[in-house]
């Protein structure tokens, strides 16, 4: 862990000068801030977007003082959202290592940080596109090599519908016991890019059995497209591979949410301002499959309420785009469902989708509240769209009981079904940091039901019980 970016951010306390992890000339004079007064640190708190460097100052102080605020949100929490906003601000700007420190603090802060352990391991560089754009990103350009892509044969099946009780499949109820799903030696970006299809076969045969019958997996547009800043071209060698995996899927009767638009950096697509080429890519996705019944619903994005949270976007700018995303879809696509995977704030998709999906890492008495207030005023059948305990901070046994325990509160509250993250541990050489290569792990490795021997742990006794595989 670097220390450098703590040290900058304490200096800041002693003078007017913004903290400058990228040695960034600043534009305008940075008014002294008197550090010494509680009410004024509260306030300085308060500043995020507008002066990252000396919110994240006054919030270290108050922490350290053991001071507190009068918001509702901790103020750990409020300084891990600030390491990610003002981190998610200098990677757009270029300045990558002065990024990097801000997400390796936020890391130290939080060790069980989903989104910045996500970002680290985006920025290890291996995940730039392995292919090279065409000079000519044009519509002659885009036909020539969609040709190439043979057309997508929908397998034969039912689709699943949405009524008052729930999903109905065939006329019978249909809950959903489900896991995120990333291949165990593909996950992210190596998922469309390198994943061999008979390890989805094996992996797929391994979830079958223990009852699962969903899988919530997720797209990355820089993976399907050659030219994603501009164009629809897709990335035939890709695209078939999604077939696959959507072939197989149907293979072993399991059901897909798939998530479109998961670019989490939003670096290279500029998401919320809808550009041609986004809907363009997400015309061609959703034409392709818009006949295909193993596809359960289109997930619009996955927690996106964090764009918003970490007040890089305006909370209006991002429910906005869903609401335009989601008619452009229903236009196109009549079949399917649509919803939103958002974490915190799943209550401000609930006007804009056809069920409300949420996310939930925490203690089990918040769970319980979380339900309760969505049950209050969604208004909209719910699901728990990702659920998950990390084993690289709790053993086995404590895993597998929270989970059970989440599990029966979804059942006992006639929730839609529910989603474990994730179905498999990853390899530490996938996910590690450099130069910290391949380390002692970290937790986003450990989420998995599944060790990487797929040897499965206690939780499976839980999934299975639920199930109905284990009586």
């Amino acid at each position: 862990m670097k220390h450098l970016i703590i040290v900058l951010l304490w200096l800041t306390a002693c003078t007017s000068q913004l903290p400058n992890p990228a040695n960034v000339t600043s534009v305008t004079a940075v008014p002294t801030v008197d550090m010494t007064n509680p009410l004024v640190l509260c306030q300085t708190a308060q500043l995020r977007l507008r002066d990252w460097g000396q919110s994240i100052t006054a919030l270290q102080i108050l922490i350290d003082r053991n001071l507190t605020c009068t918001s509702d949100t901790s103020l750990e929490t409020q300084l891990y959202t600030a390491y990610l906003g003002y981190g998610t601000q200098l990677e757009r700007d270029g300045y990558r290592d002065a990024a990097q420190d801000l997400y390796e603090a936020a890391l130290q802060l939080n060790p069980d940080g989903l989104e910045a352990q996500e970002r680290l391991i985006r920025m290890r560089g291996y995940f730039a596109p392995t292919v090279i754009p065409p000079a000519n990103c044009d519509t002659d350009t885009v036909d020539e090599i969609s040709a190439e892509l043979p057309n997508y044969n929908p397998q034969k099946s039912d689709f699943v519908t949405l009524e008052d009780t729930g999903f109905v499949l065939n006329g019978e109820s249909y809950p959903v016991y489900g896991v995120n799903y990333f291949p165990r030696d593909t996950p992210f970006h190596y998922f469309l890019t390198e994943t061999d299809l008979e390890a989805v076969e094996t992996e797929m045969s391994l979830m079958q059995e223990s009852g699962i019958n969903t899988l919530r997996i997720f797209l990355y547009n820089t993976d399907l497209f050659i030219c994603p800043d501009t164009n629809a071209i897709p990335i035939t060698e890709n695209v078939a591979r999604l077939d696959g995996v959507i072939r197989l899927a149907a293979e072993h009767n399991l059901r897909l949410i798939v998530v479109l638009n998961n670019d989490p950096d939003l670096l290279y697509h500029p998401l919320y301002s809808n550009p041609d080429s986004v809907q363009m890519q997400t015309r061609f996705i959703i034409e392709r499959y818009h006949n295909e019944a193993t596809i359960l619903a289109w997930d619009i994005r996955d927690r996106g309420d964090a764009d918003y949270r970490d007040d890089n976007f305006t909370r209006e700018q991002v429910l906005t785009w869903v609401t335009e995303t989601a008619i452009f879809i229903r236009e196109i696509d009549p079949n399917h469902l649509v919803t939103a995977g958002w974490w915190n704030n799943a209550l401000d998709t609930a006007p804009l989708v056809d069920f409300v999906s949420f996310q939930f890492y925490g203690e089990y008495a918040d769970f319980r509240q979380e339900i309760a207030n969505l049950r209050a005023s969604a208004g909209k059948p719910i699901l728990l769209s990702a659920i998950g305990y990390s084993t690289f901070a709790l053993d086995e046994i404590a895993q597998r009981n929270l989970l059970f325990q989440a599990f029966e509160e979804v059942a006992q509250n006639d929730l839609l079904g529910w989603i474990v993250y994730m179905a498999f541990d990853y390899p530490r050489t996938l996910t590690c940091i450099e130069p910290d290569c391949p380390g002692s792990g970290q937790a986003i490795d450990h989420y998995g039901i599944w060790n990487t021997s797929y040897f499965r742990k206690f939780a499976v006794d839980a999934v299975e019980i639920m199930t109905g595989v284990q009586e």
